[in-house]
């Protein structure tokens, strides 16, 4: 599996992240998804954030081999390919979960 970041992917500032994110510490915040609490299997279920996830990394949700990480986090898959799944590009994604209408 080769993953790339999309070449449309910048890393938020501090100042992005925190506007995205307002309710962090609260209640909401913690029902939320993320890339270092969510089992990849629960992202690719979701359909909102799925297309996140196509969004940064184009081609991952249809790859055969990634239910073999279903039960593993994105952050926990930085072991196996730190270079595609950089701190950087996660926290992007996390911000992006973290906007996400609470279901």
């Amino acid at each position: 599996m080769n993953l790339v970041p999309s070449a449309q992917f910048t890393p938020l500032s501090d100042a992005e992240r925190a506007a995205l994110n307002p309710g962090a510490g609260s209640a909401a915040a913690a029902a939320s998804f993320s890339t270092a609490a969510t089992r990849i299997g629960d992202l690719l279920d979701n359909a909102a954030t799925k297309a996140v996830l196509d969004k940064h990394f184009p081609g991952m949700t249809e790859d055969k081999q990634i239910t073999m990480a279903s039960g593993m986090t994105l952050r926990a898959m930085q072991a196996f390919a730190p270079a595609q799944f950089t701190d950087e590009a996660l926290d992007v994604l996390d911000a992006e979960f973290a906007a996400l209408p609470a279901a």
